[in-house]
This record gives structure tokens, C-alpha cells and sequence, in this order.
């Protein structure tokens, strides 16, 4: 189905749901709202509805939030998944599994993630993108997200705030101990090493003591465990374009629109991939709890969690680089000989990921003479590390040549001489690299705030907030070539598994991916080694080892008031916040052929005003609107001076570097909200209009500056990020009906909750080219055009059920290029249908069965001018568990 379809059945959709819910839902009473919600025998889905209507009725702000069920537990695997239920919210996912979380209309790297209120360190090597897949479902209590802004919320966020709030000894609900354990198997689980179960188990247990239960404490852990395979295919992003006669016809210009000569896209390679993924997370934390009167409350909470993978990625690739000559062409294949670089690659890659985040937080909040008095001081840290180990072979020549012919969405290679093509003592040795990557962030953080009422209906807020981050990154390679007479030929190694034959998407009949065998590939390389040093040469990589290093102090320094109306029907806050952003990096440049350290200093001032109204229409009708100015604040490693080059013999001088200089995005964010409320707090529905005005884009290009060079100032042509001219207009609109079904399904039906959510953007993103020309995107980056979520959930009794369904559009990956529009690479549409029931045994026990993508949705990457040529392919197929909750 293609995307202007789903648009036009999803606009049908909620005119025909806006319309069938007539004026009286207006008059519905809301008076029982929190009674419904606090009533013990509702359970699971419906609870969980009934939660996130209350916390999006209580709040002034558009807030959207997801709630743990009764038992304590989201129903999902990790922060990400749980948040992709909410409106305008889409996950990006890594294997399978949500990593990344955009808000709106920005990437990860543009909203900001707290949790209990504060900042938590990232393992990015160079952005801000908090890996939710580190995080697990088992840490939240409640997950908000804020989408309009006001003054106390931190001002470096356009997309959303996204703050995970732990659990608290104090809520009733959550004292007891109580165990969540699954245990099941992905349908992709065979492989050369074999595949285990996956699963996950959550512990957490909440009391409170002392004489008078002054005292609480929360204590949690959770494990989780996944082994799977993943094929893959790539086709690379660069094709190859030929005349009728055979002869190459170049490259696409920058935005033409057009393809050169016949315009028959051939693929500049053809990637099969086949993943072993053996992913672990592990944490826990501890909350202590002081709430000697109503009136103040201290608590000290620590949380560690750890999640790495120990990867395996065989890869079978076949490139060229063009020329040659195409025969045999049709308007989907042809037959490539004498191509320049043609060659067929087979290597292993074994990776060790480790991405860890912890914090230390303390605080209190407290009513001193009528006031509100909060304080908090928070360390937050985080480690990525990544290990790789390369063996590569390949064979060059003539003997590669191949025909190609494109099915759907794959294209299928065959080699003209198989004979050759299959001999494993012509693929040479090509390397043994080693590869080491450490990144150690730490945050220190300090807020303070002050609220005060005037009169009944109006107060006023102040606060304060230091922040200082630091962090460092070092990359480490090195590699064994082969010289001169070496005998390392992929048959003479004695790697291959002849007896595995595995299917990738896109092989043709009897086709099958080379299996090299991890543990003989190290076995066998060291003895060879040792057995021949003279036919290795090891190359230290000293560029590669200065290239990317950098490390970097940024201090953000910021205050805020606001004064705050409370009426029978009017609310209002308004206010400003001021933040001065700071940086201090350290980094490497190369003058000829020597690495030298080079540091540089930078910040930005902003004033940041907003004003958030909500207004109750009727009762059971609130009209929200807001307008605020928020930042999307620089990656690191285009502030710090990360591989800078300096050339003093060119005319002119060139300096290839970061830009100290670079602005954040800067956004206008408007909002108008209007919600229904209706069936005593059992239902909502809401629409949402956004319009955000972003400028300062970032693009990289050149342009004669001066520069400080050698203490004096001289004109060089410097490549480096700048701020963009033209700003980005996004406009959004979101839907969000939640019901409960009872008042027209029979007695025996009763039990059904729909839930569905649709967010639909536009925006004018425009790619700066290297020609200075503007290209404009399909879509922003990392950030789809369309997303919605459909589920029915099932409560009555001792069964509570959730079917659902998840839909996110095309969407621009962040490898823009800038030389020719046509490479830009896309996500494809993200689809999958999830399944978890779960069976009440008694007051204590609960039975669960899950299952996961249901349908098989592959992931897919696109590129060309109409995103139409099939770039990657890769399958995670489905997943089934089995489990229970626990709670006494």
C-alpha cells in the first residue's frame, strides 16, 4: 500500500471517528475520574488508559505519557518500545529492537531525556541520542513526554522533553515484591554458532518503615537476553549509469532529477550480510525515601545498567566502480564485464559493543511559609566501548564479472564464470585489522527552584541550573597486509563451513552466503602467523588512530521565571528561561604528514520566552494553545576539532575543520490543542495542530575565511559545518481517540478499549549541495511523515489481551550526501503487529504469552530521486514468549 493512500484512508479514518462522536460527548460529567482510576479491579491495558488520560487532563501542556500496569510493569521490552505508543513519537531500531526515539518533527539528537527530572549521560560517539535500548521498560513507573515547553523545562529540546519517572515506596500500589520473567525464541535462530532462548526478568520490591513509615525504599533489577540472526542484503548507494550502446554515461548532477543515458540504475555492489547477534542487558538501581511530614521529602536514587553485544557479521560483498561494458541490457538487467575495481570480498567482522549509563541522584521538595522549594544535585555517567576484529579476502580481475537482473525489490547477481568465481585459493588475503573504540561522557548537574503563591489564583516560579558535561572519545587500529608472497588464501586458511548454506533476501535459486567460522578464523590467522611472520606487515594506522579523537567540556548555565494563573477554567503559565552554553574542546590536526593538538573555545546566548494557556471549554472540553522558543543544541563532534586538516603549500591554503562557532537550531514552536474528555475519565479524544519555524540548519561547506594561523591572521579556504540561511517550516497534526467499548458491544463482549493514534507532518526541509544549490527532502531527518498505532485491548475477568498495530512512513536517514541528491538515503516504512495476553491464576500470579512482529516486516533503506531503488533489505522475523508477573 503505497504512503498517499495510507494518507488519504488515515485524514477518512478521523473525519469519520471526529464525526461519529457527536456534541454529547461534551457533556459528559468527568467527576469520577480519578475514583475509576484508582479503582482496584480494573487492570492491565485499561489501567494503563485510564493513567494516561488523567496525566494528560492534569496537565497544562500537551503531554502525552504511558504508565506501568497494575503489576508494575510495562508491557515491553525496553524505554523505546513502550514510548512508540504515544502520538507523534516513532522509534528507529537496531536489530530489531527500538534504539532510538524521535519526537515530532526532530531526530534523536533534538529532544532531550531526563530521568526523574534530571539529565542522564549518553554512550553517542558524537551526538546526543539517548540509546533507549540501554534503557529498560522495568526502570519507569510513568514515562512522560512534553511536547509544549515551559520556562523550568530544559530549553535545548524542539522535538520533546522525555522524562522517566522511577517508582516511589510512598504510592501504595507499588509496595511488595514483584517478579516479571519471560522466556522465548526468534524465528530467525539458526546460524553457524547456533542460537539460545531470549528473554528478560524484571525484580523490583518497595516498602516503606520506620516508626510512623517516615522511611521508603525501592530497590530493582532486570536482565535481559537476546540471540538471533539477522540476514541482510545492501546494493550501495552508488549505481552506475549506461548509454544504449554499453558505454558508461556518467553520474546524475546534483538535483536534476534525471538518470544519464538509458537510465538503468546498476548497482555499484551487492552486500550479503548475515548477522549473529547476542545482545545482554543488566542493571539495576536503588530509591531511598525521607517524607517526615506532607510538607517534605528527600530521596537519594542510583541506578547502573549495561547492555552489551557480542556480534558476529558475515559478509559476502561483490563491487565495481563503473566503466566496463553493459550487453545484454533490458529495463531491469544487463551483463557488466570489464569493469574498473571489480572484485568479490569475503570477510568476517566480530564486535563487542558495550553501551553503559548510571546516575546518582539526591533531592528534596519541600513547603517552606507557603512556598515550594526544589532542589536537586545529580552525576550521571556513560561508557561505549567497541571492539572489532576484521579477516578479509578477496579476488580481483575479470573473473568477477557478472550479469544482473532486478526482482521486485532485490537485484540478483550471477557470475559469468563460476568456475573461477568459486575457487577459494583465487581470493587473496587482503587484511587482519583490529579496531578500538572508547567513549567516557560525565554530567554534573545542580538545579534549585522557588515557587510562591500571590493570592488564590496567581503564583510565580524561579530556579536556577548549572550543568557541566565532559567527555572524551579515542579510537585505537591497527592491521596485519599481507605482503609479498603471502600463502593466506581463503581455501588455504580452512575457515569456510561448507556444511551451513543460508538464504539471504535477494539470493537467486541455489545461491548461498559463505560461512566463515568465527572461532577458526582466530585460531587459524594467529597460527599462521606465527608460522610465517615474514608474510605480514603491520600497519599501526597512526592517521586513522588521530582521525576521530576529541574531547570536549560543555557548561550550559541557566535561569527561568514564570508566573502562573489558576482559575475555575482559564490556567496559564508565561515566562522566560536564559541559558549560556559554553564549550571547551581538544582534538587532533594534520599539517603534512604530522598530527599536532589543537583546541578551540565557543558558546551561544539564548532567551528562550513562552506561554502556555488552557482554557475548559465545558467540562469535559479543554482547549490548550502554546507558543515557545526552544534549541536543538550542536552535536559534539562538529564543535570540537575532530580530523581538522590543514594544507600551508595550497593556493590558497585550505583548513578542512569543525566549527567552534556553529550555532544550535533555533526554533518558533506554536501549538493549539483542543481534548474531549468523556465516560468518566474511560475515554479521550484529542487533536493537535503544530507549527514549528527552525533555522540554522547544518550543512558543511567552503568559503575563503581568516583564520588564526601561526599567530597571525591569513585568508585560507576553510571546509567546516555552518548554519543554514533558510529555516525549516514544519507543520504537524496529531489525533488520538481512546474508548472503551462496553456501551455498544452485548454483555458478553464487554471488556474491549481502542486505542489509535495518527500524527501527520509537512515540512520544506532543504539539503544545501555542494554547488549551493537547495535540494528538498522528502522528509527531515530521521523523522517520518506519517505515523499512527492501532490497538484493541481486552480487559475483564482474569484475561487481560493487547493486539497491536504500528505504522511509520519513509523517513531520511542521516547519511545525507551533498554531491548528488539522488544518493540521499531513506528508512523504508516501518510496520509490525504485536500480541501479549496475559491470564490471572490468583491474587498473586499472572500467566503472559507474547509475540512480536507478527507479520515479518523487514527493514528497508531506498535511495534515487523518487526513493524507488532498493538500497537494503534486512529480516528479523517474528519472536514468541512465555512468562509470568509475580506480585506479593
Amino acid at each position: 500500500m503505497n504512503t498517499s493512500f495510507r494518507f488519504r484512508s488515515l485524514l477518512l479514518a478521523s473525519a469519520a471517528t471526529l464525526f461519529s462522536l457527536d456534541v454529547a460527548i461534551a457533556q459528559t460529567s468527568v467527576a469520577a475520574t480519578q475514583d475509576a482510576v484508582d479503582a482496584v479491579v480494573i487492570t492491565g491495558g485499561r489501567l494503563q488508559n485510564r493513567l494516561a488520560i488523567t496525566e494528560r487532563r492534569d496537565n497544562l501542556q500537551v503531554t502525552d505519557s504511558v504508565t506501568s500496569d497494575d503489576v508494575g510493569k510495562l508491557p515491553d521490552f525496553n524505554i523505546g518500545e513502550a514510548l512508540a505508543r504515544i502520538p507523534g513519537v516513532a522509534v528507529q531500531n537496531d536489530q530489531g529492537e527500538a534504539r532510538f526515539v524521535t519526537v515530532r518533527a526532530m531526530n534523536a539528537n533534538y529532544n532531550y531525556t531526563q530521568v526523574d527530572g534530571v539529565s542522564i549521560a549518553v554512550p553517542d560517539r558524537n551526538g546526543r541520542r539517548v540509546f533507549m535500548d540501554v534503557m529498560p521498560a522495568a526502570l519507569a513507573a510513568r514515562i512522560d513526554v512534553y511536547k509544549t515547553f515551559t520556562p523550568n523545562l530544559e530549553g535545548g529540546a524542539i522535538g520533546g522533553v522525555i522524562d522517566i519517572r522511577t517508582a516511589s515506596a510512598f504510592d501504595r500500589s507499588r509496595r511488595g515484591l514483584r517478579v516479571s520473567a519471560e522466556i522465548g525464541q526468534y524465528d530467525n535462530n539458526e546460524g553457524y554458532e547456533g542460537a539460545g532462548p531470549s528473554g528478560a526478568m524484571s525484580v523490583s520490591y518497595g516498602t516503606t518503615f520506620g516508626a510512623t513509615d517516615k522511611f521508603g525504599m525501592v530497590l530493582f533489577a532486570n536482565y535481559y537476553k537476546r540471540d538471533s540472526y539477522s540476514p541482510q542484503t545492501e546494493y550501495g548507494s552508488t549505481r552506475y549509469f549506461y548509454n544504449a550502446n554499453g558505454t558508461s554515461a556518467g553520474q546524475p548532477g546534483a538535483n536534476t532529477g534525471t538518470y544519464p543515458g538509458t537510465g538503468l540504475a546498476v548497482p555499484g555492489e551487492r552486500r550479503w550480510m548475515f548477522y549473529h547477534n547476542d545482545r545482554t542487558r543488566l542493571g539495576g538501581g536503588a530509591k531511598l525515601e525521607y517524607r517526615p511530614t506532607g510538607d517534605d521529602y528527600v530521596f537519594l536514587r542510583g541506578f547502573w545498567n549495561t547492555a552489551t553485544d557480542n556480534e558476529a557479521r558475515q559478509t559476502d560483498l561483490w563491487t565495481h566502480g563503473g566503466n566496463g561494458t553493459l550487453s545484454n541490457q533490458t529495463a531491469t538487467s544487463g551483463e557488466l564485464r570489464n569493469a574498473s575495481n571489480l572484485s568479490i570480498q569475503q570477510n568476517l567482522g566480530q564486535f563487542d559493543f558495550e553501551r553503559t549509563v548510571w546516575a546518582l541522584t539526591t533531592g528534596g521538595d519541600h513547603k517552606p511559609g507557603g512556598g515550594e522549594l526544589s532542589w536537586r544535585l545529580n552525576y550521571s555517567g556513560s561508557h561505549f566501548e567497541n571492539w572489532e576484529d576484521w579477516a578479509e579476502w578477496r579476488q580481483n580481475g575479470a573473473n568477477v564479472a557478472f550479469a544482473f537482473q532486478r526482482a521486485g525489490d532485490h537485484y540478483v547477481f550471477t557470475p559469468l564464470n563460476p568456475t573461477a568465481f568459486n575457487d577459494y585459493k583465487l581470493y587473496a588475503p587482503f587484511r587482519r585489522q583490529y579496531d578500538g573504540r572508547e567513549l567516557n561522557e560525565d554530567i554534573y548537574e545542580a538545579k534549585l527552584d522557588f515557587g510562591r503563591p500571590i493570592d488564590d489564583h496567581w503564583s510565580v516560579k524561579v530556579g536556577g541550573q548549572v550543568r557541566r558535561i565532559d567527555r572524551a572519545f579515542d579510537e585505537n587500529r591497527n592491521r596485519y597486509l599481507p605482503a609479498a608472497g603471502n600463502t593466506y588464501t581463503l581455501a588455504a586458511a580452512n575457515v569456510l563451513n561448507p556444511r551451513v548454506c543460508h538464504q539471504i533476501p535477494g539470493a537467486g535459486q541455489g545461491q548461498c552466503i559463505l560461512i566463515i567460522d568465527p572461532g577458526a578464523s582466530n585460531a587459524q590467522f594467529l597460527a599462521h602467523l606465527a608460522a610465517n611472520p615474514g608474510q605480514w606487515t603491520l600497519d599501526t594506522m597512526s592517521t586513522d588512530d588521530n582521525n576521530l579523537d576529541y574531547s570536549l567540556r560543555e557548561t550550559v548555565t541557566s535561569g527561568y521565571g514564570l508566573v502562573r494563573y489558576n482559575g475555575e477554567r482559564l490556567n496559564l503559565v508565561a515566562g522566560a528561561r536564559y541559558e549560556k552554553t559554553s564549550t571547551r574542546a581538544e582534538g587532533r590536526r594534520q599539517v603534512g604528514s604530522a598530527w599536532t593538538d589543537t583546541r578551540n573555545e565557543g558558546g551561544y546566548s539564548d532567551f528562550l520566552p513562552s506561554l502556555n494557556v488552557s482554557y475548559d471549554l465545558a467540562d469535559a472540553v479543554k482547549l490548550r494553545s502554546a507558543y515557545s522558543k526552544s534549541i536543538g543544541r550542536v552535536p559534539f563532534n562538529a564543535v570540537a576539532p575532530v580530523g581538522e586538516r590543514l594544507n600551508e603549500t595550497a593556493s590558497p591554503i585550505t583548513l578542512a575543520r569543525s566549527n567552534p562557532d556553529l550555532l544550535p537550531r533555533r526554533a518558533d514552536n506554536v501549538d493549539v490543542a483542543v481534548d474531549w474528555y468523556f465516560g468518566q475519565g474511560r475515554g479521550l479524544l484529542s487533536a493537535s495542530l503544530f507549527y514549528k519555524k527552525i533555522r540554522n540548519e547544518f550543512f558543511t561547506a567552503s568559503a575563503v575565511t581568516s583564520v588564526e594561523l601561526n599567530g597571525q591572521q591569513i585568508e585560507a579556504l576553510v571546509t567546516q559545518p555552518r548554519n543554514a540561511g533558510s529555516p525549516v517550516d514544519v507543520l504537524g497534526v496529531e489525533l488520538n481517540l481512546v474508548r472503551e467499548l462496553d456501551f455498544i458491544l452485548p454483555p458478553s463482549l464487554k471488556g474491549f478499549t481502542v486505542s489509535t493514534n495518527v500524527t501527520l507532518l509537512d515540512t520544506n526541509f532543504k539539503q544545501i549541495m555542494t554547488d549551493g544549490s537547495e535540494v528538498e527532502l522528502a522528509t527531515m531527518v530521521g523523522q517520518p511523515n506519517t505515523t499512527y498505532n492501532i490497538a484493541l485491548s481486552y480487559d475483564r475477568g482474569r484475561i487481560s489481551g493487547r493486539l497491536a498495530y504500528n505504522y511509520t512512513s519513509i523517513r531520511m536517514s542521516e547519511r545525507v550526501n551533498n554531491t548528488t541528491a539522488y544518493r540521499n538515503r531513506y528508512d523504508g516504512a516501518d510496520e509490525s503487529l504485536d500480541f501479549k495476553v496475559r491470564y490471572k491464576v490468583n491474587d498473586k500470579l499472572w500467566a503472559q504469552f507474547t509475540a512480536s512482529n507478527l507479520i515479518g516486516a523487514e527493514r528497508t533503506e531506498w535511495i534515487g530521486w523518487n526513493r524507488e531503488l532498493p538500497m537494503v533489505a534486512a529480516d528479523y522475523g517474528a519472536a514468541y514468549f512465555v512468562g509470568f508477573n509475580l506480585r506479593y
